[in-house]
């Protein structure tokens, strides 16, 4: 099996479980603020380990997954759009020499906060008043907090299998 039929294989793989895993078990956690979101930072967590196209491709692709999943309401494309910007801007932003701790959790909390922030405008934009803008300071922050939760339980795993299974394109 070559390089970027493996890539993809992990990448699909790790999407499609991380879109599972947050539809099913974490939206129904009943967390207060904001759902855990487990496919952002798992889009993180792959474009720093591949780079920022391979991370803009995961992204685009986790944004049309939870864009067609049933209980989305929201407008097709838009998370995708996001999704896609997180992959691309993580991959380019950190640099390979720095993946400190500190580093790669503060991409993981900026980005999903980020997040948070971008659908809100995105869909006051494409849908007028439905953005209830009170409500987002407190989702954003519990996003944020929530990604920083997941960070160091997603990426080191995520690092250790694309080292793994493709060491020659693998960034960490």
């Amino acid at each position: 099996m070559n390089i970027k039929t493996r890539q993809i294989i992990i990448i699909g793989s790790a999407i499609f479980i991380a879109v599972i895993v947050e539809l099913t078990l974490l939206a129904r956690l009943g967390l207060p603020g904001a759902t855990p979101d487990l496919v952002v930072v798992t889009i993180v967590a792959l474009a720093l380990a591949y780079g920022p196209l391979p991370g803009a491709l995961a992204g685009f692709s986790a944004g049309i997954l939870i864009g067609l999943a049933p209980p989305f309401d929201g407008v097709l494309g838009v998370q995708a759009i996001i999704f896609t910007l997180v992959g691309l801007v993580t991959g380019a932003v950190v640099d390979p020499r720095d993946r400190s701790v500190p580093v790669i959790v503060g991409m993981v909390g900026l980005s999903t906060g980020a997040v948070v922030l971008f659908n809100a405008l995105f869909l006051s934009v494409l849908t007028g008043n439905r953005v209830v803008w009170e409500a987002v300071p407190e989702l954003t922050l519990t996003a944020a907090l929530y990604g920083l939760i997941l960070a160091p339980l997603v990426v080191p795993g995520i690092g250790r299998i694309a080292r793994t299974l493709t060491p020659e394109v693998a960034v960490v």
